[in-house]
């Protein structure tokens, strides 16, 4: 690849995205799909994908804020963004990045190896309450909705002694899914694209869903919701496009026109659907105030109940 002129302005003849997570997870998935969207929307520049997995997406957000600020380098992350400056894990905040755009959500799900002691969420629950220490959760990170998406519940059902829970987190989906498998980890909380194949396969079992009420297609049709269980809980998994604060307005003008392509292309849709995710692109100046904003407030308010708010 030729050396970028940086000073060219935009669209540059390459831009890098950065996926803040390995390989075949949730965000690298997206990535991926994000750029096959582009190239059939006729988008020019050519998109270079790094994957940065591990330390709850800190690395790779700090490697954006490390490089050139002209707008050729973004990451592609999670409601981390908020999170992990919530708990503590980093001293980076929102505040720190320019949202570009939302471009999926995905519901978060319990779910177990096929043959599981654990028949239903409510199982899982009323174990949790005789003793809160008795189930073994899989998580793909700390801090992420697939923690919540067991801290809300457990706490919602009365559980008490919520430092109790045992959560053990992985690098990123497809770990989580082996130890599912190998049976040392009870329950996998995660998002539904990355329960797709093991639940085609016959594997394993979703019994919970975070949606706002029961869906009709896909991996998760027909299980219950946590509403379904007198939760008032929904939890959208987000992912979507960041680059650094004062970032060049051409820049994010043109990665937003550009994003806004991929996502409407049927090549998006498509692979999207496959994945059982939902495409949902949203600027970033109105997912900062409708949906950034609000989590933020929201879990900040959850991770203090818990104890692990900074």
């Amino acid at each position: 690849m030729p050396e970028v002129d940086r000073n060219e302005g935009f669209p540059p003849p390459r831009v890098t995205a950065i996926a803040a997570g390995s390989p075949g997870g949730g965000l690298d998935l997206t990535a991926r799909i994000t750029k096959d969207g582009l190239e059939a929307a006729g988008v020019e520049s050519f998109v270079s994908i790094e994957n940065m997995g591990g330390g709850g997406g800190n690395p790779a957000r700090a490697a954006v804020l490390k490089r050139e600020n002209d707008g050729t380098t973004v990451v592609f992350e999670s409601n981390r963004v908020l999170l992990s400056n919530i708990t503590g894990t980093t001293d980076m905040s929102i505040d720190d990045f320019t949202p570009i755009a939302q471009l999926t959500t995905d519901y978060e799900v319990w779910m177990v190896k096929t043959g599981s002691r654990f028949d239903s969420a409510k199982s899982v629950l009323d174990q949790l309450k005789r003793d809160p220490s008795a189930v073994t959760f899989g998580i793909g990170t700390v801090p992420s909705d697939d923690q919540l998406n067991v801290l809300r519940p457990a706490s919602d059902y009365g559980v008490e002694n919520l430092n109790s829970l045992k959560m053990i987190a992985f690098s990123d989906g497809g770990d989580l899914n082996n130890e599912l498998l190998g049976g040392r980890i009870d329950v996998a909380s995660t998002g539904i694209s990355e329960a797709v194949e093991l639940v085609e396969s016959g594997d394993v079992e979703i019994i919970a869903v975070s949606a706002p009420e029961t869906i009709s297609s896909g991996p998760g049709a027909g299980v219950p919701t946590w509403q379904d269980l007198g939760m008032d809980i929904t939890i959208n998994h987000w992912r979507g496009v960041f680059g650094p604060a004062g970032m060049p307005e051409e820049a994010v003008a043109w990665w937003r026109e550009a994003l806004e392509a991929s996502v409407a292309s049927d090549e998006f849709t498509s692979q999207a659907e496959a994945l059982g995710i939902n495409p949902a692109y949203m600027a970033g100046d109105e997912w900062l105030e409708t949906v950034i904003r609000p989590e933020e407030a929201e879990s900040r308010e959850v991770l203090e109940e818990v104890g692990l708010a900074k």
